[in-house]
């Protein structure tokens, strides 16, 4: 998901201007090649036009590791664990807010009420917080299919059920919260994802983990902590962990949300604390 949670793309080049880039090359003592890339999950046609330079990396790997591995098996039990079994949701919002979700489901989305009376709501505030789908190629599922065509193996960081237990390790009340914030953005979806989407094309990984934390101060403290701790913080580690063999054997591409790389406690310096030299392609 990046979710917007969770979302965005790599970095390149060191020194002063490290933390502006979005494509890294990771390296150990022995010379053993990997990759870092952000990514942003989207499917805006700009980001699909992978730069020539992570093309030939993706070549030059073995596996592609993303968060999870976007398969339909993935996508149609994700879509089963949005839903309760029956139409609760009008019981936990109340009635104003409930019927202003149902309106921009029905509007944006085409979702009848039926299907919307049992959507979890942590689900409608992601839902509601993305663009409208229109292809369904986002950046994640794009790069998955190049590797898989180049006869890569991809394989995932996560498991559906850790990424969820983010979702849902929300209280109920912040995750109402979440959606009335996602209620009262909603006409500002498309200029925010247009900032977003420009500044990590520019390749300025800082700018893009400021204005992320940007759209995050409007939400309930609670949710920021646990979208930092959790989100953030808790699963980088779990993602280091599980890549530390591959990396080893080098020919490993990583590629998580852009969010993951920055910050003491991000991608790109704890490969750094575990000896690896990092640095920026683009």
């Amino acid at each position: 998901m990046r979710i917007l949670p969770c979302l965005l793309l790599s970095m390149l080049l060191c020194s002063a201007s490290a933390q502006a880039q979005v494509f890294w090359s990771v390296t150990d003592d022995a010379g053993r090649q990997n990759w870092l890339l952000g990514t942003v999950h989207s499917e805006d046609p700009r980001l699909l036009e992978f730069r020539p330079e992570l093309l030939d990396a993706l070549r030059a790997s073995n596996r592609l590791a993303l968060e999870l591995v976007p398969d339909a098996a993935m996508l149609e039990r994700l879509n089963r664990e949005m839903h309760f079994d029956s139409p609760q949701l009008p019981e936990v919002l109340d009635e104003e807010l409930y019927r202003q979700v149902v309106d921009l489901m029905e509007s944006t989305f085409g979702m009848g009420e039926p299907a919307v009376a049992r959507m979890r709501p942590w689900a409608v505030a992601m839902t509601l917080s993305l663009p409208p789908p229109e292809t369904g190629l986002f950046m994640d599922l794009a790069l998955s299919f190049r590797a898989a065509g180049m006869g890569k193996q991809v394989m995932a960081l996560e498991t559906l059920d850790e990424q969820l237990s983010f979702l849902t390790g929300l209280s109920e009340e912040a995750q109402i919260d979440m959606i009335r914030q996602a209620v009262v953005d909603f006409d500002r979806i498309p200029e925010m994802f247009e900032q977003l989407i420009s500044t990590y094309l520019s390749g300025d990984l800082k700018a893009l983990e400021r204005l992320s934390f940007e759209q995050l101060d409007e939400l309930d403290p609670e949710v920021r902590r646990h979208f930092y701790e959790v989100g953030l913080v808790e699963r980088n580690q779990v993602m280091l962990e599980r890549s530390r063999a591959y990396l080893a054997d080098g020919g490993l591409m990583i590629a998580v949300g852009a969010l993951h790389l920055p910050g003491e406690h991000g991608l790109i310096q704890l490969l750094r604390n575990d000896g690896f030299s990092v640095e920026g392609v683009y």
